[in-house]
């Protein structure tokens, strides 16, 4: 009885096709000279290196920045806050400073409100109080800017009195 080899399938022929590939490849890297395959390591090491670094430096940059949000966010509820004390500050000065509590704390203090008729005004002469108001300026009117002669003169006018300038010795005038 004679047998004869079974034909091999497609599949097996794929993986002998990918087989002797590698094989191929393998023998082929084998043939490559050593200095060319260290050079291949070497380049693929380098940019390795440089996409390490990269990634670094934007995780560092990355990272100053959330720190940076994160200190500009705690200053602004500090001064929220403060804004906050200040208002409940300036609340309670008002409420001190009305009316009614005012009234209250004169006649604690032995004040009492005066009748119209108990008044008496008088006038002076050349008394001034500190806290009175002025309605006179001791402010001195000048001229305009614009009318000084310096604000006249066109730009070649002050390019050539700039260049005769610089032209003098240094001793003095000419």
């Amino acid at each position: 009885m004679s047998t004869t080899p079974a034909k091999p399938t497609q599949d097996e022929n794929r993986v002998f096709a990918a087989y002797a590939e590698a094989a191929q490849t393998l023998q082929s890297a084998r043939s490559i000279p050593l200095n060319i395959q260290r050079q291949w390591v070497i380049l693929f090491a380098v940019g390795i290196a440089v996409v390490a670094m990269v990634a670094g430096l934007y995780l560092d940059v990355t990272a100053r920045a959330a720190i940076t949000g994160r200190e500009i966010q705690r200053l602004e509820q500090s001064i929220a806050a403060n804004r906050r004390a200040n208002a409940d500050y300036a609340t309670e000065y008002a409420s001190l400073m009305s009316n009614r509590v005012m009234q209250v704390r004169a006649r604690e203090a032995g004040f009492e409100m005066l009748a119209r008729d108990n008044v008496t005004y008088m006038v002076i002469p050349g008394y001034l109080s500190f806290d009175a108001v002025f309605f006179t300026s001791d402010e001195v009117v000048t001229g305009a800017i614009s009318a000084s002669p310096e604000y006249h003169e066109s730009l070649f006018d002050w390019l050539a009195e700039a260049i005769r300038e610089a032209s003098l010795p240094l001793g003095g005038p000419p």
